[in-house]
């Protein structure tokens, strides 16, 4: 017995301890940055996030030498809580260098806890204010304009064009489109004017107000997806006394090809890059590629475009420091003249986009430059 008992604790002391095996990191190719995009690919927001992704998709088809881009594309379906979800998996499960957000955000309390567990560059395509103004910030980029420069924008080409007053203001129950009110609205108040009251075109009697307030208003300014107000836009006069109709940044080339009679009265800020004449250049390379592949791009798409270039620059400045501390500081140090503008970040500005290349936009088969202001007279 006791023979027995010295053999059981001989073979107890000579086991090999169990061994844990860490989780796998995801094999990685040298020289290459991983890049997760969060789009909305499916729902009511889909021709935005379509748009983008053909333009990057164009990008990586063309993409040349070092580092390379390996991007996923992620659906975020409209939701804001698969955007919190696949952007912490983007950072700590897919190991991504660097994410771009296409979507419609604001910069909340827990967007801003994301972005710092993630802790790598984020782009941002969209219109949100300056990043650098949160606490978040560092990590955050924004490609777009700010939403208080398209505003400044819109006011001053309405009183340009002496069609300031009487005005209505239209918008939707999405968060872009209270966004944009909101930065509107503030402009005018602090030019002294007091703003409509908003229609909100979900609410029952929306669309009929839009369609008789036509008769009388001398601008009409949207707020949010083009696609929400494409009937009541429809129903509007065209002419010398129709309204102007302005509509939003987020304006996407499928909108306007479905206004038919009224693409006459319509306007948008956007890049004037993507509609400047010429035949060599980053810009009108793109414009043709995409144009050839997909129509005419919107300035979104051209966005997105610029976002995997930037991202390639900095990584091809300093192709030894990768990790997202030392990438996030290329950045921030670059200025970079992509197909939609010049953009220029320091650690005091995240709003990379040039105010000077922010112009007004007309639709004849495809985006051309609004004709210069000539007020009318009342």
């Amino acid at each position: 017995m006791r023979v027995v008992l010295l053999a059981f604790l001989l073979v107890a002391c000579t086991t090999a301890p169990q061994v844990t095996q860490p989780t796998p990191v995801p094999t990685r190719e040298p020289n290459t940055l991983a890049v997760s995009v969060l789009l909305d690919l499916s729902g009511s927001r889909a021709p935005s996030g379509q748009s983008q992704r053909n333009a990057m998709q164009l990008w990586l088809d063309q993409q040349r030498g070092n580092p390379k881009l390996n991007v996923r594309f992620v659906d975020i379906a409209g939701s804001d809580a698969k955007l919190f979800v696949e952007l912490r998996r983007a950072a700590i499960d897919e190991h991504a260098d660097a994410v771009v957000i296409g979507v419609p955000t604001t910069i909340d309390a827990t967007l801003a806890q994301e972005f710092q567990v993630a802790a790598v560059p984020v782009l941002l395509t969209l219109p949100v204010p300056d990043p650098a103004a949160t606490a978040s910030g560092k990590y955050v980029f924004a490609l777009a304009p700010t939403p208080d420069m398209v505003a400044h924008a819109t006011a001053a080409d309405l009183i340009a064009r002496g069609r300031l007053m009487p005005m209505l203001i239209v918008g939707d129950d999405s968060l872009a489109s209270m966004v944009e009110r909101n930065a509107f609205t503030a402009e005018l108040r602090r030019l002294g004017a007091t703003p409509p009251t908003p229609v909100i075109i979900t609410q029952a009697d929306g669309a009929s107000r839009v369609k008789s307030a036509a008769a009388f208003a001398r601008s009409i300014v949207l707020s949010g997806a083009t696609a929400d107000y494409v009937d009541a836009i429809r129903g509007m006069p065209t002419g010398l006394d129709a309204p102007r109709v302005y509509l939003s940044y987020l304006t996407e080339s499928a909108d306007l090809t479905a206004l038919r009679d009224q693409q006459a009265i319509v306007t948008w800020p956007g890049a004037g890059h993507i509609v400047a004449s010429g035949t060599s250049g980053a810009g009108p390379s793109f414009v043709r590629s995409y144009t050839d592949r997909h129509g005419p791009p919107s300035t979104i798409a051209a966005t997105a475009f610029d976002a995997l270039s930037l991202i390639y620059a900095a990584g091809e400045a300093a192709p030894n420091e990768h990790d997202g501390v030392r990438l996030r500081l290329r950045v921030e140090q670059l200025t970079f003249a992509g197909v939609v503008s010049r953009y220029s970040f320091t650690s005091f500005r995240h709003a990379g986009f040039s105010v000077e290349d922010l112009t007004f936009l007309e639709w004849s088969g495809k985006p051309v430059f609004a004709p210069p202001a000539k007020p009318v007279t009342q």
